[in-house]
């Protein structure tokens, strides 16, 4: 498999177009003070209370899935997990948003 110019161009082009987007992320973050202190804290303890209460309602759906059984269950437990974990992440930065 040699590299073709269409490769390498496809190659050039997405790693621009990345490093591009990630130049105005962190351009943009630096103006609304998205990497100061306060801003780490708050999300570096969200993250930690959602992956708290995720721990937890992971345990109770296992529990849940032994008992019930089923096809569908796997497929349910896993979603419901991903979604319960993401409205926890964003009611605990809410709440830490306040109080820090």
């Amino acid at each position: 498999m040699n590299p073709t110019l269409e490769t390498l161009a496809g190659f050039i082009t997405g790693a621009g177009a990345v490093l591009l987007v990630a130049l105005l992320y962190f351009r943009k973050g630096r103006k609304e003070r998205r990497f100061d202190e306060r801003y780490e804290a708050v999300h570096t303890k969200a993250r930690t209370i959602s992956w708290g209460i995720t721990v937890i309602v992971l345990a109770l759906m296992w529990l849940g899935a032994l008992i019930f059984e089923g096809v569908a269950l796997a497929f349910v437990l896993v979603a419901s997990a991903y979604g319960i974990m993401l409205i926890s992440y964003a009611v605990a930065v809410m709440i830490l948003n306040k109080r820090l």
